[in-house]
């Protein structure tokens, strides 16, 4: 006897799909991150974000989309313009056939409207390693040493220096003290240099630098013995001041001499100021002095310097 199955092939049913997004504004500037919600239905979703090689437009000649394997898509332009930012949702059965696909699309506008600075340097000082702090109030300070330590050699460094600007547009300009800035132009930080950024987009935004030396002893003298000032190679802001007494020197109270740059700097031991030819210091243990030096009619901007004092005995 034969027996007969019948065998029901039930056909995958494959959903419509649907292309919505969301974005969290359609005007940003350039390097700021624009985000993509997919709010639809899908088995895949490209998105095509309309700058170079990314336009959904030109898709038959090698430009290309972004698979979003998320529902939350973020980018960012370098470029100011205006895109279209394309949204293809796409469903299909196993082996992927019976493709279908929806689109949707918004368009935005970048904007270059760079006005901030990261960082500002001073390039010449060995290998652009001295940088201004940023301050409140879009002030900048910028704490030069005296001197460097390099090569066993030890250079001045002068108040006249080159200045360089980090920011990130290529498109942002800067002014100095009104003039158009120089890259290769030595300025003079010897007073405050007022400085004005200027964006693609128009934007005007001023700043101000400031400079000041860290400060150091210029001369320290203890029983009658000159110290000897050394510097490190790694920090602009910490010194040694090595004296070398007679073995037996009595250096338990001892009023040491000394002198600094600027007669405005202010001098500590633990938080007690020190006066020269006045105080007296027991020398017995470590002694490290603090030197603050201020900005002429704003103490809030200072620089620091410390000063170890290493005695040697022989």
């Amino acid at each position: 006897m034969m027996m007969t199955v019948n065998i029901s092939c039930e056909q995958d049913v494959i959903k419509n799909p649907k292309a919505t997004i969301e974005i969290n504004k359609d005007k940003l500037n350039i390097n700021e991150s624009l985000q993509i919600v997919f709010t639809g239905e899908a088995d895949q979703v490209v998105i095509f974000t309309g700058d170079d090689m990314h336009n959904y437009d030109l898709r038959k000649e090698s430009n290309t989309g972004f698979v979003v394997d998320k529902n939350v898509f973020t980018y960012s332009y370098a470029t100011p313009g205006t895109y279209k930012v394309v949204c293809i949702a796409s469903t299909y059965g196993d082996a992927a056939v019976n493709l279908q696909f929806d689109t949707c699309a918004v368009v935005i506008t970048v904007i270059d409207d760079q006005t901030e600075i990261d960082r500002l340097s001073c390039p010449q000082i060995l290998y652009d390693e001295v940088f201004a702090e940023r301050l409140a109030n879009d002030n900048w300070i910028m704490r030069l040493p005296r001197k460097v330590r390099y090569n066993n050699l030890t250079p001045s460094i002068a108040l006249s220096q080159r200045l360089k600007f980090y920011v990130q547009s290529d498109s942002t300009q800067f002014f100095i003290n009104g003039n158009a800035f120089e890259s290769t132009k030595k300025y003079d930080l010897s007073s405050t240099v007022n400085i004005d950024v200027k964006s693609h987009f128009g934007t005007v935004r001023p700043y101000t630098l400031h400079t000041l030396y860290y400060p150091e002893f210029e001369s320290f003298k203890m029983l009658g013995v000159n110290g000897k000032l050394k510097r490190t190679e790694f920090d602009y802001s910490s010194f040694e001041l090595e004296i070398t007494l007679p073995n037996g020197t009595d250096v338990s109270h001892v009023i040491p001499e000394f002198k600094t740059y600027a007669a405005t700097d202010k001098i500590y031991i633990n938080d007690v100021e020190q006066i020269s030819t006045v105080t007296a210091v027991d020398f017995t243990h470590n002694v490290t002095y603090k030197i603050v030096s201020f900005l002429a009619g704003n103490s809030d901007i200072q620089a620091i310097g410390t000063v170890k004092i290493k005695i040697i005995y022989q």
